[in-house]
């Protein structure tokens, strides 16, 4: 389904949904021009997901960026080739044009949702904002929420965060990928985690 938020909801970190950006191929062209690309340009959008739904994602773009005279070539990349050129370099040495990925807060723990994405201290080779995103609110923000055990200040610590990045747009969220599994009514105590991670812990087959 179509993204409306920084964080999905029911994410832990999940604060609102909000009014996406209007679509305007000629705006777009008219700031191409105003950057000084008035004739569009030629560039890489690397993948780091080849399945089926990364694929009509991806393609879609494609076109889309097309429509306003960008030529976006689509390489997917396995998880090396990503370790390597997307998550093992500084922003100096960095080859990051357009990347496309995916996030989901594996540890249930809203911080993980957003802190590796978006504050300053994350720029790769650290961890994971590849877009070398850098807002001293936002820092703030996420750091300020991690260390208070009150809900509702943490809350709108997260929602202030997600705000600024929101209107700023670092990232572009796209879609929220709804995952569906299937097992034997026999089968208690298993879960498929939002990171699709399989959790055996409490698994018992009667």
């Amino acid at each position: 389904q179509t993204a409306y938020a920084v964080r999905p909801p029911p994410s832990i970190a999940y604060a609102q949904s909000y009014q996406p950006w209007p679509y305007d191929p000629a705006k777009a062209r008219e700031l191409l021009k105003e950057a000084g690309y008035p004739d569009g340009f030629s560039t890489t959008l690397w993948s780091s997901h080849n399945h089926s739904t990364a694929q009509k994602v991806l393609q879609f773009t494609q076109q889309q960026l097309a429509q306003i005279g960008v030529k976006a070539r689509i390489t997917a990349m396995d998880a090396g080739q990503r370790a390597a050129e997307v998550e093992g370099k500084g922003q100096k040495e960095s080859g990051v044009r357009m990347f496309y990925t995916g996030w989901s807060a594996s540890t249930g723990e809203a911080d993980w949702a957003l802190s590796p994405l978006f504050a300053s201290q994350n720029w790769p080779p650290t961890q994971f904002n590849t877009a070398f995103y850098s807002n001293k609110q936002v820092d703030s923000d996420l750091a300020a929420a991690l260390k208070t055990n009150d809900p509702q200040e943490k809350t709108r610590l997260y929602k202030e965060a997600q705000d600024i990045i929101w209107k700023e747009s670092p990232w572009i969220p796209l879609v929220v990928e709804k995952l569906v599994s299937a097992h034997s009514k026999n089968l208690t105590g298993f879960w498929i985690m939002p990171d699709t991670g399989f959790s055996f812990d409490d698994a018992d087959l009667k």
